[in-house]
């Protein structure tokens, strides 16, 4: 039973790490629509809230934990029990919520093409599934088997915080593809504005040297996000997790810095093609 506290400390903290930092990249990326800022904050929300619980329900065992360990009767040995069948049940209740907030969140994101959204939502499906199982299991556990659920559910989520690690990743890195492919889109354009300009025998020198620059900003951005991508598909164990969705989310990070760049150059290439009689839409960040 020791090894509750750490578990379940270690599983929600996991969640809102890689969901939080997901939402600050959503909103450096330019993601302010209402309903998503709303879902966000949500989510910021649920987490506090589920904190506080947990600290309430930790000192609801630890405080019975105490009462048996002095006294030693049945009484006290019994509220122990189920003070800690409470705590595993609302442990595994709090997981839920947070599959269900990330499920959500997945559902509702376009930048990852529809096929991949329906299968990530199925893998938190069949993860939502088991805890409720293991949650009717807990409820019904006799004393001699608390232990033992204890340890199938700090098992299973070992496992399976990889796989959100991985999730998040991917939602992650197909953002920054998102953007990228829209900015090489308005590249596709520009250029042959710039072409057509110069048939027409305008100057063209400064567009040509903002769309130079452009250019290698979203190659550097292309070349950070597969380095990220490689870093989250890599994602398999729980041993290396934490590392390579460090070193993975860092490459996101300089991918999206580069993308802010190139995208500070639109309004230049924009006004310029104004002046010459040429106009192209720029793509917003989003």
């Amino acid at each position: 039973m020791k090894n509750i506290h750490k578990f379940f400390v270690a599983a929600v903290l996991t969640i809102f790490f890689v969901l939080a930092s997901s939402i600050v990249l959503a909103q450096t990326l330019g993601e302010r629509d209402a309903s998503a800022k709303a879902k966000y904050q949500q989510a910021s929300g649920q987490y506090q809230k589920e904190v506080n619980f947990y600290k309430s329900a930790k000192k609801d065992f630890l405080n019975a934990k105490a009462k048996y360990q002095k006294f030693k009767n049945a009484e006290n040995k019994k509220a122990m029990e189920d003070s800690a069948r409470n705590f595993l049940e609302k442990a595994a209740g709090s997981l839920i919520k947070r599959l269900e907030a990330i499920k959500n969140w997945v559902s509702n994101n376009r930048a990852l093409p529809e096929t991949d959204r329906q299968t990530i939502v199925a893998e938190i499906d069949a993860d939502i599934k088991w805890l409720n199982e293991r949650v009717s299991k807990i409820q019904t556990a006799a004393p001699d088997q608390i232990k033992e659920e204890a340890k199938t559910l700090q098992d299973y989520w070992k496992n399976h915080r990889v796989k959100v690690k991985r999730i998040i990743g991917e939602i992650q890195a197909a953002r920054i593809n998102f953007v990228i492919a829209k900015a090489e889109s308005f590249s596709i354009k520009v250029s042959a504005k710039i072409e057509e300009l110069k048939t027409a025998g305008r100057d063209t020198s400064q567009l040509e040297v903002w769309f130079a620059d452009f250019n290698q900003k979203l190659a550097l951005a292309k070349e950070k996000h597969e380095a990220g991508k490689v870093k989250f598909t890599a994602i398999s164990n729980l041993a290396e997790a934490n590392q390579l969705f460090r070193e993975g989310h860092q490459f996101i990070v300089q991918a999206n810095q580069y993308i802010r760049q190139s995208h500070a150059q639109l309004a230049q290439i924009v006004k310029e093609m104004k002046k010459v009689g040429a106009t192209v839409e720029a793509p917003s960040e989003q």
